[in-house]
């Protein structure tokens, strides 16, 4: 039987200490929660406005980019639909994810197994979501999974109660791993905002426009991203023609 107290203990504890270090510290809880070897968490994270938070590995890292460049995947899917995603094993056929499981074979070969938890803001919202990740495919166990769930539930009201906190402070936690959003959320942020206006369409539209030239012609969303801030003009002209 789980001790659903000393997992949320755990994870409360992790929580205490400077709020712009508190994502590393609750990823690191939830991962030890069910002895992965690394975690994502990030914001929002079915949606354009999507917020990666942090990520403790270079292969975590790459699932983050992976996942938001597709639109789909574990962690957008226990976003969208508030509850948990479990894959064993990566390398096996993923059919709910027709382009991530393909794509994530390839790009994360030294990925075995991935967990996703929403973030819950009630019953029917959630925050975001986090993901854990093991190198090596796993067996089922609900033990540890009932674990992670439960320390994500957790994750996310520490989460809540720190930024409610720090903005009746007049301040926000410094939570954003600004090198790497520079380098690949900034621009394609700012890329759905160019079309928004340019196009006359949602956030959703021009990312999903922006995701289909990425896939179409096999590049990063950022570069996508550049040629749109570079030549707005002249790329909406290419897109309508």
């Amino acid at each position: 039987m789980v001790d659903r107290f000393a997992v949320e203990q755990s994870v409360f504890e992790a929580a205490e200490g400077d709020p712009a270090r508190l994502p590393r510290r609750l990823c690191e809880a939830v991962r030890a929660s069910v002895s992965m070897d690394a975690a994502t968490l990030s914001l929002f994270t079915d949606t354009p406005h999507r917020q990666l938070l942090c990520a403790t590995s270079e292969a975590a890292l790459r699932l983050e980019k992976l996942q938001f460049g597709l639109g789909e995947g574990p962690c957008v899917t226990a976003a969208r639909t508030g509850e948990k995603v479990v894959v064993n094993d990566l390398h096996q056929d993923l059919t709910g994810w027709p382009v991530f499981g393909p794509c994530a074979q390839d790009t994360l070969p030294d990925v075995g197994a991935i967990y996703a938890f929403p973030l819950r803001l009630d019953a029917r919202r959630t925050l975001g979501a986090v993901d854990v990740l093991c190198h090596r495919a796993l067996d089922p166990d609900p033990d540890v999974i009932e674990k992670g769930v439960i320390a994500a539930h957790a994750a996310s009201q520490a989460l809540l109660r720190t930024y409610q906190e720090t903005v009746e402070q007049g301040e926000l936690p410094l939570w954003e791993p600004v090198d790497i959003l520079d380098s690949y959320w900034g621009p394609t942020h700012a890329a759905v905002g160019v079309l928004v206006v340019q196009l006359d369409i949602t956030a959703e539209e021009a990312l999903s426009r922006m995701r289909a030239r990425a896939f179409g012609t096999d590049r990063p969303l950022p570069e996508v991203a550049d040629d749109i801030l570079t030549d707005p003009s002249g790329w909406c002209a290419a897109a309508a023609s």
